[in-house]
């Protein structure tokens, strides 16, 4: 990582119980759970965090499936900042990294269809990061 960038490293989810990628969040057991978690994973150089960079963070959803979802497109205005915003410094002038676990809402995902979320971190000075994450299947 070069000290003047950032990016988003990995888009995954999860069931609420575990922190493993999942490609079934919404179910355990047999059972339709009410929420599952997106997990993001993001870093930055040093010189960022140091300078506590800011940056949006839109993330949204989609069927990949042509079915639809209630999930609302998510924008959060952040900085990197060591101990904001689930940021960390590594120390030692090896950057900065962020593990976020964002709760959703399973009923924003109709059962059947199968989907994926996008994220896209934008910076003021123009660095764009996008991720996809892994296709999961609502049941």
């Amino acid at each position: 990582m070069q000290t003047n960038d950032i990016q988003l490293s990995r888009v995954f989810t999860t069931k609420a119980s575990g922190g493993t990628q999942d490609n079934t969040p919404t179910e355990l057991g047999g059972n339709r759970q009410p929420e599952f978690y997106l997990t993001i994973v993001a870093e930055s150089g040093d010189n960022l965090g140091d300078l506590g960079a800011a940056y949006t963070l839109y993330v949204r959803a989609a069927s990949t499936s042509g079915g639809a979802t209630g999930f609302a497109r998510m924008t959060q205005n952040e900085t990197v900042t060591s101990g904001l915003y689930d940021w960390k410094d590594l120390g030692a002038n090896n950057g900065y990294a962020k593990i976020s676990h964002i709760r959703v809402n399973s009923a924003d995902f109709p059962a059947g269809d199968s989907y994926e979320f996008v994220a896209t971190l934008v910076t003021k000075s123009g660095i764009v990061s996008k991720a996809v994450s892994n296709e999961f299947v609502s049941f």
